[in-house]
């Protein structure tokens, strides 16, 4: 039997083999939660292993470290007058042990010390900061992360003594630079790792008897694990040219009626290749954007008490220009000035005083009105930028709707364990492996392997994902895709 699972206490101690189970599945991804299940008999000596609190470990022939690890989840019993009689069986499963970071937050409120920053306790975090920035190395900022949630860092609540996030890993994977605030870590740390120069795994350890992290850079293993019918390691392949559910976004913004302001993005090649024209409306009534007299678009702005146009803050809140923020502190300053000036005239009791307030009042006014003129003039520049920020926005809005809707291209292999190259053995999750089909060749990350064990360990299945391939999931691979089939069919049309 290639696998050969364990069952773990909650001391994370290996307390038996178990080896009588009916079917085994186990997925094993990428920086995210795996997932296992185990259907066996109910009322055996092996079943009782397998308890609340406890887990598996699962190791592969020939490979010392383990394949799979994680927690017991879920326990089912199931019973049937046909096939599952008797005591019944029992379908237990769970995650992997990268679900540890999914059960921790990002608290926001932290306190530096020697040994870097330190959470502060759940009911002080009012006294921190709203949100915590993160900076760094992105495998740096994971080992970072984990060791406040739950190592030598964290609150003594929230600290787990069987697990241990090791040393700091060094500069590993590019630089993230961003802020937290409650974040799910397991979650936030998905959002890093689509650049592929980190990784990380959380798995039990024989010699520590504990879950580790282990931050580490991928392996390019594009030029030694190739997948190909020729090389006998790949029984089936399936790719699949699916046409885009969008062509035309429309993007109809605040206006009404005829001013309402309406933008179309046309995907060209994807109705010239397919032969179809698929509309989608897109309602952005929160872009201020109306259609001028003239046909082009113009803001839509409200109107302050003395007539001026009000532009508003940015999304950031701040103003929209420098010009415009430097224009209306000096005219905020000037009017201060105007009012100061402005109270000592009223206070003023004698005649002289009257006289010098109400000259200072007249050179105050006469500051203020250059000032207006340069807020004025820096409002226009504003809503130039404006304009331009809004227009942007509508294009985004209508690239993201035809990116949700594109032409999809499938790609999914199915290898063969060789002795040559074999999953756990030659290539792991994370690995850059090349997959050659029908004279294309496509290099990618494996981010996700399904294995299933049945019939005693007779039959196994072993599915791996390279890139964004699988069944279903949106790809980037259709012009990989549309090559082969055009290769395809000009190799038959020499036939």
């Amino acid at each position: 039997m290639p696998y050969r699972v364990f069952a773990r206490d909650r001391d994370m101690n290996l307390v038996g083999e178990i080896d009588t189970w009916i079917k085994l599945d186990f997925v094993v991804r990428f920086c995210q939660q795996g997932a296992w299940q185990l259907l066996i008999k109910n009322g055996t000596p092996q079943a009782r292993l397998l308890q609340q609190g406890g887990g598996i470990v699962i190791y592969q022939d020939g490979v010392d470290w383990p394949v799979f690890s994680g927690p017991v989840d879920m326990i089912q019993r199931y019973w049937t007058t046909v096939q599952h009689t008797g005591p019944g069986s029992l379908y237990i499963g769970g995650k992997c042990d990268n679900t540890v970071l999914y059960g921790y937050l990002a608290l926001p409120g932290a306190v530096v010390t020697p040994a870097g920053s330190v959470p502060m306790p759940i009911d002080k975090q009012w006294l921190g900061s709203d949100s915590r920035p993160i900076a760094g190395p992105a495998g740096q900022a994971v080992w970072a992360e984990a060791d406040m949630a739950l190592g030598s860092r964290a609150l003594q609540d929230r600290a787990q003594p069987r697990v241990s996030v090791g040393p700091n890993p060094g500069p590993i994977g590019k630089p993230v630079n961003q802020a937290v605030r409650y974040d799910n870590l397991g979650t936030l740390i998905e959002g890093w790792y689509k650049d592929k120069e980190f990784g990380y795994r959380m798995a039990w350890s024989p010699s520590s008897r504990k879950v580790e992290l282990k931050v580490f850079k991928p392996r390019d293993l594009s030029k030694e694990v190739r997948l190909s019918p020729e090389l006998g390691n790949l029984r089936e392949y399936v790719w699949t040219l699916s046409a885009p559910r969008i062509t035309r976004a429309i993007v109809a913004c605040r206006g009404e009626g005829k001013e309402r302001y309406v933008f179309q993005r046309i995907d060209a090649e994807g109705e010239r290749q397919w032969g179809c024209i698929r509309e989608q409306l897109v309602d952005r009534r929160d872009i201020p954007l109306k259609t001028g007299p003239a046909g082009q678009p113009e803001l839509v702005l409200k109107k302050n008490s003395d007539g001026t146009e009000d532009v508003g803050t940015n999304p950031e809140g701040g103003e929209w220009t420098p010009e415009l923020a430097k224009a209306k502190e000096k005219l905020a300053g000037l009017q201060k000035a105007r009012a100061d000036a402005q109270k000592r005239y009223d206070e003023a009791t004698k005649p002289e005083e009257k006289q010098k307030a109400a000259a200072e009042v007249s050179a105050a006014q006469a500051r203020l009105l250059p000032a207006v003129l340069e807020v004025q003039s820096a409002t226009e520049g504003a809503k130039r930028f404006m304009l331009a920020h809004y227009l942007k926005a509508v294009e985004d809005a209508a690239a993201a709707a035809l990116k949700e809707g594109e032409k999809n291209g499938n790609f999914q292999v199915y290898p063969i364990d060789t002795p040559q190259c074999a999953f756990g053995k030659d290539y792991f999750v994370g690995d850059k492996v090349t997959v050659a089909v029908d004279g294309e060749e496509y290099a990618d990350v494996i981010r996700e392997v399904n294995i299933t064990v049945e019939n005693g360990g007779q039959t196994e299945t072993v599915t791996p994902k390279v890139g964004q391939q699988g069944e279903g999931d949106p790809l980037n691979l259709y012009k990989t895709v549309w090559e082969m089939r055009e290769k395809l069919r000009k190799l038959e049309a020499r036939m």
